[in-house]
Formats: structure tokens, C-alpha cells, sequence
């Protein structure tokens, strides 16, 4: 199933933002390797035939580039693995 890549990808970034975000001492990502972690999802042909995704991702890559908190990031990257997995349930 290809939307696994895309899911997989998303799953990755928010792993980094909600590393960021906990604290725990991963001061050393910087908001490139984030922006770079969404763009690696925007790469993905897949999401396109599922609406919304490529939305959330462009508005979560926004917001890295705006300086949003990263529980802000996590929460929009968060949509875009639901839109995924609503898009790509059978009906």
C-alpha cells in the first residue's frame, strides 16, 4: 500500500517536533531538519490523490517557517496523518 510511505514519513516529523516539543534535551534540532522532515512528505506523489494532506503539510511547513510553537506543528502534522488514513480507509 503506498500511502504506508507517506504515513511513515508524517509519523517521522512528528516524532522530531514532539521531541522538540517535550524538551528532552534535543536542542540540537533546529527548525531546517523540521521543515526538512515535511518537505520529505511533500516529496511523496501519494498524498495528492487524498484531499487535505498536502494542505496540513504545507500549513505545518508554514508554520515552522512562521515560528510556531511546535505543539502547534505536531497538532497540524497530526490532521495530515488523519487525513491520510481517512483518505485511504476503503468506503
Amino acid at each position: 500500500m503506498p500511502d504506508r510511505a507517506a504515513a511513515k514519513r508524517i509519523r517521522k516529523a512528528i516524532a522530531l517536533v514532539n521531541s522538540v516539543a517535550d524538551g528532552a534535551g534535543d536542542e540540537d534540532i533546529t527548525p531546517t531538519e523540521i521543515a526538512e522532515a515535511i518537505r520529505d512528505c511533500l516529496e511523496l506523489k501519494e498524498i495528492d490523490t487524498i484531499a487535505n494532506v498536502r494542505q496540513y503539510l504545507g500549513e505545518a511547513l508554514d508554520a515552522v517557517s512562521d515560528g510556531m510553537p511546535a505543539d502547534f506543528v505536531a497538532m497540524t502534522l497530526y490532521a495530515a496523518l488523519g487525513a491520510l488514513r481517512e483518505g485511504s480507509s476503503p468506503a
